[in-house]
């Protein structure tokens, strides 16, 4: 019985890595979940939800939202559309987070659930990394021609993700400390770290 979250760097193995954890253990596993319900509940599209965690209109709508009232924006915008600002944003995360945490017996994929759930009863933080050159040769694999400066692409996510962290939670996104366990699938196999997760929960 345990809440298991799985964070990482881009293309290092980390969602694959949560699914068949998930299915080793017979848990439930969310990610798109998490963006589903955030949209439902701030009455947005899913699309907008995401390009607002990823930071594309976070910082407008930062700008917008210390400048103008927010019952001006929804005057402005209408009641039946929706409306999210970083405080909105961050509420419903940690609701949402801490709602799926309560179910047990759960996978949570990143999003900074590890630092919502921290002195969390029964939950284990987990950090999947691999080596440069296996992610760049994971990320031509799966991009494909999608991306033209691959390298780059991945750079540009990691450095979303640090902006996400530091933002959100104060926290430098790679600190070890945050952690209950560090897994680099450049050094082990996926089999070999799901299994030092299962001997963690175990203990």
């Amino acid at each position: 019985m345990a809440v298991i979250t799985v964070s990482g760097l881009y293309v290092s193995g980390k969602k694959l890595f949560g699914k068949n954890l998930a299915r080793r253990l017979n848990y439930d596993y969310v990610d798109r979940e998490i963006i589903r319900e955030l949209a439902r509940c701030a009455n947005i599209s899913e699309d907008y939800a995401e390009s607002y965690e990823d930071g594309r209109f976070r910082g407008l709508m930062q700008i917008l939202s210390n400048t103008i009232s927010e019952r001006f924006i929804k005057r402005l915008v209408g009641d039946s559309s929706g409306y999210i600002n970083s405080k909105i944003y961050f509420k419903l995360l940690e609701e949402i987070v801490l709602s799926l945490a309560k179910r047990d017996n759960i996978v949570i994929a990143g999003r900074g659930s590890h630092c919502i759930l921290q002195g969390y009863e029964s939950a284990y933080f987990i950090k999947i990394l691999a080596d440069w050159e296996d992610r760049v040769e994971y990320a031509q694999k799966t991009l494909g021609f999608q991306v033209e400066d691959i390298e780059g692409y991945i750079r540009e996510r990691d450095e979303r993700k640090r902006k996400f962290m530091k933002y959100f939670y104060k926290v430098d996104w790679l600190d070890p400390s945050l952690f209950s366990l560090v897994i680099n699938l450049s050094k082990v196999s996926m089999e070999e770290g799901i299994q030092q997760v299962v001997d963690l929960i175990s203990a």
